[in-house]
């Protein structure tokens, strides 16, 4: 099947194209708009593919948790294409993507992406398999709820959040983000998604995990 993934939820814009393996990525970062920018990425993904928005069969989109108007700039964008090719669109929970991204890895996974308010996003995974809830907290409360963990992985766009904290913990680790993976972790997530679910309805929208604030600035 071949996909079109586009992420939105995180300042940096990532589009990419996969058929059985990635065949192509782009990555923006600000000051460019995710509205400026989200159509001519996928123009150019699609070029660097070889391919046409004609081939596209299924559209993965991130669904959040994540930035509140870049996730809607992504899903409205989504629809949009969904409607006027006649393709399914899916949206696949943000911090699964990273989970699953870095499913090999030993001990506990631990997606985190900046919320402000000197809180973050977050959940717990291993190998791949969320334990428990996503979470919208402070870092320090975080850290309570896996300060027994032996191995812990700090993965995600925001991951040096936890910076200081890995250097004073043995086995407590920092990875840098990794486009690629992450890329081909949305992808095969939402054909997972598609096969078990089907495509995303009309009334389809974002994950939030806290109410959207008026006049949240617009994602860059």
């Amino acid at each position: 099947m071949t996909v079109l993934s586009i992420d939105t939820s995180i300042p940096t814009l990532r589009v990419g194209v996969s058929k059985e393996k990635t065949l192509a990525i782009s990555a923006l970062e600000p000051p460019v708009t995710h509205a400026e920018a989200i159509l001519p990425a996928v123009e150019q993904v699609l070029q660097k593919a070889g391919i046409t928005i004609n081939n596209i069969e299924l559209l993965a989109i991130a669904g959040g948790p994540g930035s509140f108007t870049g996730l809607r700039i992504g899903i409205a964008t989504a629809k949009g294409l969904s409607l006027g090719l006649g393709i399914p669109m899916v949206l696949v929970p943000t911090l699964d993507i990273y989970g699953w991204a870095w499913r090999e890895l030993e001990g506990i996974v631990v997606p985190v992406i900046d919320a402000r308010k000197h809180r973050v996003y977050c959940a717990r995974y291993s190998f791949g398999q969320r334990i428990g809830d996503w979470m919208d907290i402070e870092l320090t409360q975080l850290i309570w709820k896996i300060h027994g963990e032996d191995k812990v992985n700090f993965v995600g766009p925001d991951a040096e959040l936890a910076e200081a904290i890995c250097l004073d913990r043995e086995g407590w680790i920092l990875h840098r983000p990794n486009l690629e993976k992450e890329i081909e972790s949305l992808s095969v997530l939402g054909i997972n998604i598609y096969l078990e679910k089907g495509g995303a309805n009309d009334t389809a929208g974002p994950i939030y995990l806290r109410e959207p604030e008026i006049g949240t600035p617009i994602a860059r």
